[in-house]
């Protein structure tokens, strides 16, 4: 192989590599991204919710309304303190869930461009060795022709085929460099779709958890008081520390607790509708994938049929050194080559497409 042609095609070759990875850099800072604002936004929740509270007030004495006092001190919500952790879980699921989402559509969106890509990058490579062929028996035509033992046709015909499959290698090289396809992850769809609607469930559960927890609370209290105007009975007049228990519960808790499942369930159904969409595309991916799929192990045999046709015809004429069965086999050798990059590609298809397509049965 040239040193320029093979330096350019090692150049490509890592140029569609360099590409592949920044894709994929590209979609693991954006995961990356969203899970850190969401998990931001839980930790400053959380530092909330699970903070003391002061509190102070100057006012009449619940027990003695002609006593005026100041009181202050601080609280601990247990309920808020619980809201606070199960904020952190929810932005732990929500991330999950949105990574999980991302990978499904990044196999419908890309799957089959990343299998005609592979196969484009090695078709690239095939030319590349059909085009080496092609020159190598240009050169011996050149030294039969100089020698009296060839014609300037064999030579011109053989030059116009390499002229054609240049233009095809540069097309083919071209047309790989121009679509940068981002590296499409290998997930079994229905199964991915299956644990998107369990992480979604898990999520709203979360979520659920956090909302029912408004509905009760207990707290420890504790600070001091002071009468600062009226007449104390039995009291002392100075700074008086105090600690109680409260805790709060709404009536109506169980109620709130089956509608949010309620809510729960409109929402999975709307999930499902979504996924279901989704399918509809999985669907037809599969479709296409089978159909590529049974059109080339249906012309595989044909292609290995003509290839070792081609392969018998040449072992007859390799022993042979007349100039017509030197021409033939130039002409054969390159045939050949042809024949054996239709069945590497074939097989390279057959291979990407039973892959992907096993995968989401």
């Amino acid at each position: 192989m040239p040193f320029k042609v093979k330096y350019a095609f090692v150049f490509l070759l890592l140029g569609t590599l360099n590409v592949a990875a920044n894709a994929q850099t590209s979609a693991d800072a954006e995961k990356q991204a969203y899970c850190q604002y969401v998990q931001d936004q839980a930790d400053a929740e959380r530092t909330l919710d699970t903070g003391v509270e002061g509190f102070g007030r100057l006012g009449q004495s619940d027990s003695n309304p002609s006593l005026k006092q100041v009181v202050v001190g601080v609280s601990k919500s247990l309920s808020r303190h619980l809201r606070g952790v199960s904020a952190t879980r929810a932005a732990q699921l929500e991330c999950e869930l949105y990574s999980r989402t991302l990978n499904v559509d990044r196999f419908v969106k890309y799957g089959m461009p990343s299998i005609d890509r592979q196969v484009a990058i090695q078709q690239v490579a095939d030319l590349k060795d059909v085009l080496d062929i092609l020159n190598e028996e240009i050169m011996s035509a050149d030294k039969r022709l100089q020698s009296g033992n060839g014609t300037l046709s064999d030579l011109l015909t053989l030059r116009q085929q390499r002229d054609r499959m240049a233009a095809q290698y540069v097309a083919a090289k071209t047309e790989v460099a121009s679509q940068p396809i981002p590296e499409v992850p290998h997930i079994d769809l229905k199964q991915a779709i299956a644990q998107i609607d369990e992480t979604t469930l898990d999520l709203q559960d979360e979520l659920n958890h956090k909302q029912k927890l408004q509905a009760w609370d207990v707290s420890l209290v504790g600070g001091m008081q002071k009468p600062i105007s009226g007449t104390p009975v039995n009291t002392s007049t100075g700074y008086q520390p105090f600690v109680s228990v409260t805790f709060t519960y709404n009536f109506n808790a169980a109620s709130y607790g089956r509608k949010l499942d309620n809510a729960t369930r409109s929402l999975m159904t709307m999930r499902h509708q979504l996924n279901d969409e989704l399918a509809q595309k999985v669907d037809g991916l599969q479709r296409s994938m089978a159909d590529r799929l049974a059109v080339q192990q249906e012309n595989l045999p044909q292609l290995l049929g003509e290839q070792s046709q081609l392969s018998d015809e040449y072992e007859r004429l390799r022993t042979l050194a007349s100039p017509e069965a030197l021409r033939m086999k130039s002409q054969i050798r390159v045939s050949l080559a042809m024949a054996a990059m239709k069945v590497h590609l074939a097989r390279l298809q057959i291979t990407l497409l039973s892959q992907n397509y096993a995968q989401d049965q």
